[in-house]
């Protein structure tokens, strides 16, 4: 079982969270090997990016907002709300021994409970913004019949 060393900065975080807009990010990393802790929270893919670290296994949640274009969008719905999904992402880095990651896959029920709720569950290898690192990716791979559910 893994902890999370500040849980009144997360709650806070949360809180100033659960009235944010598209975008809006929460990151947990590791302070033990056994403890997280709540790093930071920011809006936006490229700064969510930038504090995402190679060789560190992490988990965020990030608010995005569904448009017309976007497969799960649904119309008709009043102020818009079905149409904003939280999503959960554990992000493993390429710099992560195979051992290091073995050992952090038994934390991320931990990490999601720290988290809940949330609409859906992906997995993230890769920050590579000219890659699968995009909107518009975090939203098809987190449907429900998205084929995969790696962002890679």
């Amino acid at each position: 079982m893994v902890s999370l060393s500040n849980q009144q900065e997360l709650n806070n975080a949360l809180e100033k969270y659960n009235s944010s807009e598209n975008g809006h990010w929460i990151l947990l990393t590791y302070k033990t090997p056994t403890q997280l802790q709540y790093k930071t929270s920011g809006d936006g893919l490229q700064s969510l990016g930038a504090v995402l670290q190679d060789n560190e296994v992490a988990y965020y949640k990030i608010r995005l907002e569904y448009n017309s274009n976007d497969a799960g969008f649904k119309d008709g719905v009043i102020g818009n709300k079905a149409n904003t999904k939280d999503i959960f992402v554990a992000w493993t880095g390429p710099s992560v021994g195979i051992i290091e990651k073995g050992k952090k896959k038994s934390h991320v029920g931990d990490a999601k409970a720290f988290f809940q709720p949330f609409h859906s569950e992906l997995t993230q290898t890769s920050k590579d913004p000219k890659g699968n690192f995009t909107e518009a990716i975090l939203k098809d791979r987190s449907g429900p019949l998205s084929g995969s559910h790696i962002i890679d």
